[in-house]
Formats: C-alpha cells, structure tokens, sequence
C-alpha cells in the first residue's frame, strides 16, 4: 500500500478547485501566491541573516506562543470593557495566519501575559512575531493602535499602528539562561479603540546556543 502524503493530496485538491476558477480568479489567485511567497521569502530571509551573522550558534529551543495561549494571563490594565482576548486565524492584509487577537479595552491595556523558564543552555534569545489590523477595520485620522513587548516588566518594544498589512519582526531580548521570563504582549486604544482589531501574528521565542561539533565516526 502506498504511503499517505498529506501535502501531495492538498496540493491535487488545490488543482482541482483552480481548474474551475475563471480568468479573472485565476489572475487573482496568481497575485496572491506571489505575496504569500515573498511573505514567506522575508520570514526566512530575517532567520538566514542571524544564522549567517555568528555561523558558531545554533537554534537549540523554541517557545510558541499561541500553542501555550490557554496558560496565559488575560487582563486588562483598567476595567475590560470591549476587550477581546484570544486566539485564532487571523487575515491582514489578505494574508492569513494563526494569531493573537488582542483587542484593547475602551480604556486602558489589554495585556495576555506568559510566565516560562528559560533553559540553562541559551545565550541567546529573539522574539519573531508580525502585528497586524484585521481586515476590515476601518481606522483612520488619530485612531491608532499601539502594540508593546514587556519582559519582566521593561518595555523592549513598541510601535504605533493604523494599516493592516503585516509588519514582521525579529528582535534581541535578554537571554536570562535558566532564569524564569514574564512575557506580556499589550496593546492600547489610546483612548479610541474603536477598530482596533490588533492581532499578534504567530509569536515564537527562539533560544540559541554553541553549535555542537559533529561527533567523530
């Protein structure tokens, strides 16, 4: 019997849908596959530079946000009024993936937290992640969404945000080897939350440490 390829029989249904699109879909479609292929291209073009830039570490261990969300802690700086913490799909862009959706209270921030120990073997730690507006969210003039990165209680990143597209990130945090790590992804209206359907694209820890040499035969 021969072997169940999942990704062959995805790509054979795949076709067999496209086959019945018309032109102007098929023209679409196309368009679309090239973006998701440059998303993906400047996803793996932001791990090949750090590789590249100390070929001496390797990446030993990963954390994923949105499998761990469940144990998270989802509270709001003030009261919760309109806040919307959780996790699903998520399209900005016309770009879909897994996500964060963390909509800010009317007034204060929505904060998911994550408290995890950091294995002794690291020396280095990044964080990946892209944010996002929805599609659909119709934010304009002074209506902002600002995103934050809290570690341990000090912000180490933050930004303003008003479009929906994807914007990705990959950026330095203290490595605390074998020390416990409070993570807290917050985002604030500014005072107008209207729209502000912030999302937190796939965050994931990456824990680096020394290459082992290949060990003799």
């Amino acid at each position: 019997m021969s072997k169940f390829n999942a990704r062959q029989e995805t790509i054979a249904a795949l076709v067999r849908r496209i086959s019945d699109l018309n032109e102007q879909s098929l023209t679409q479609l196309s368009q679309y596959i090239s973006y998701l292929k440059w998303q993906e291209e400047l996803w793996n073009s932001l791990l090949d530079n750090e590789e590249a830039a100390d070929p001496d570490q390797a990446l030993l261990w990963q954390f994923d946000f949105v499998e761990a969300f469940p144990a998270a802690r989802k509270v709001s700086t003030r009261k919760p009024d309109l806040m919307e913490i959780k996790v699903a799909m998520a399209s900005c862009g016309m770009v879909q993936q897994m996500a964060i959706w963390e909509h800010p209270p009317v007034t204060g921030s929505a904060v998911c937290e994550y408290t995890l120990r950091i294995p002794p073997e690291i020396n280095s730690l990044k964080m990946r992640f892209a944010v996002g507006i929805r599609d659909g969210a119709l934010m304009e003039g002074d209506n902002l969404c600002a995103f934050r990165l809290y570690v341990n209680g000090m912000r180490i990143w933050s930004t303003t945000k008003q479009t929906n597209p994807w914007e990705r990130y990959l950026i330095d945090l203290p490595s605390l080897a074998g020390q416990e790590m409070v993570v807290q992804f917050m985002t604030d209206g500014l005072g107008d939350n209207r729209w502000n359907w912030a999302v937190w694209g796939e965050p994931l820890l990456l824990g680096y440490g020394p290459k082992q040499p290949n060990s003799a035969r």
